[in-house]
């Protein structure tokens, strides 16, 4: 059954913005206190054990005093025994991760957050999808100047690329070509999650009279899949969640499968108010997050330009370069090629019986 959660103006809607102050709470205290009570138990517990211990043993027969010794000190020496065998297994499990599936030394689980009840959720979205025609050789961005840019996935549809190591993801290329240097309506200069449903904001040369910028893209486009980057031009976080959750339930209506992606900039301050909402949004609503902010965390400034908002670039995506692995945009194209890949891959599993 298709998951639906209504969340514009609803108690989820609430929620979040419990959760943001929260949030906005812990991040101007955190500091906890330590205990007065525990420091004392502490302190006094060593005192009362070391001195009946150390009246036998002066007392005690020379024979019995070693006994006792070697045995505490054979316990002392165990116990940093376990401790480095899981490290060694934990070692050992990542370095078995193939090359193919790490970014930056992050593995795909690490910034593609979806699980299984997501993974069930967006085929239910898929086949509600196909049922009302939408091609599944399409997807669509909807995002401001970060995505309205010839660096954000276009050079896929080009010769400006080389996969290297990640050779497999071609496969996903070729299924949405066409798709990645596409500009749709949905994607702008200054485009926010509340403008987005205003009708100036779609080009009255394409679009109809009564169509916003969504309506409008589904309409050209007719996606499966929409990867989702805003939040840069959102400055009051209640109306971000509500506009977010009312974009989100649009899409889920129309069998399209909204991508979430978190932002690389602080441009609404340290908090960083917006992921954590996106964040949520997407655990509320069982769909796939491509967690972009995590990602930023390995680049040099976070992979941002000057100004803080637009990512760095670089002459060609050509991943067999290290230094390309550096730069903001290449590096978000590279994973979202490999979120995208994934999403291919999980809908193509047939349908569960209900």
């Amino acid at each position: 059954m298709l998951r639906h959660h209504s969340l514009h103006h609803s108690p989820v809607v609430h929620k979040l913005i419990g959760i943001l102050a929260l949030a906005l709470l812990a991040a101007c205290n955190g500091r906890s206190p330590i205990p007065t009570t525990i420091i004392a138990t502490t302190t006094t517990s060593p005192t009362t054990t070391t001195s009946p211990t150390a009246s036998p043993t002066s007392t005690a027969v020379p024979t019995e005093t070693p006994t006792p010794q070697p045995t505490t000190t054979t316990t002392l020496t165990a116990t940093p025994t376990p401790t480095r065998a899981p490290t060694a297994t934990a070692t050992a499990t990542a370095t078995a991760v193939p090359p193919q599936a790490v970014v930056n030394g992050l593995t795909l689980d690490q910034f593609l957050l979806m699980d299984a009840a997501t993974q069930d959720h967006i085929r239910d979205i898929y086949a509600l999808g196909q049922q009302l025609g939408r091609s599944p050789n399409a997807f669509s961005k909807i995002g401001d100047s970060v995505v309205l840019t010839p660096h954000f996935l276009a050079r896929f549809d080009s010769n400006q690329y080389n996969l290297g190591i990640y050779a497999h993801l071609q496969a996903t290329i070729n299924q949405y070509a066409g798709s990645f240097a596409r500009f749709g309506q949905a994607a702008d200069v200054g485009l926010s999650a509340r403008t987005l449903f205003q009708l100036g904001w779609a080009d009255r040369d394409v679009c109809l009279p009564d169509e916003n910028a969504i309506a409008c893209e589904i309409r050209l486009q007719n996606p499966s899949i929409t990867l989702i980057r805003l939040g840069t031009n959102d400055q009051i976080a209640a109306d971000f969640a509500a506009n977010m959750g009312k974009l989100i339930e649009q899409l889920l209506a129309e069998g399209i499968i909204p991508v979430l992606s978190t932002k690389a900039d602080r441009f609404e301050g340290e908090v960083n108010a917006n992921n954590i909402i996106l964040r949520e949004l997407a655990a509320a609503y069982h769909i796939p997050l491509w967690d972009y902010d995590v990602v930023a965390e390995t680049l040099p400034d976070r992979g941002l330009s000057g100004d803080g908002i637009h990512l760095t670039m670089s002459g060609a995506n050509d991943y067999t370069q290290a230094g390309v692995l550096e730069k903001g945009y290449p590096v978000s194209d590279l994973t979202a090629l490999m979120v995208l890949d994934a999403i291919r891959q999980v809908v193509a599993v047939a349908q569960p019986n209900s």
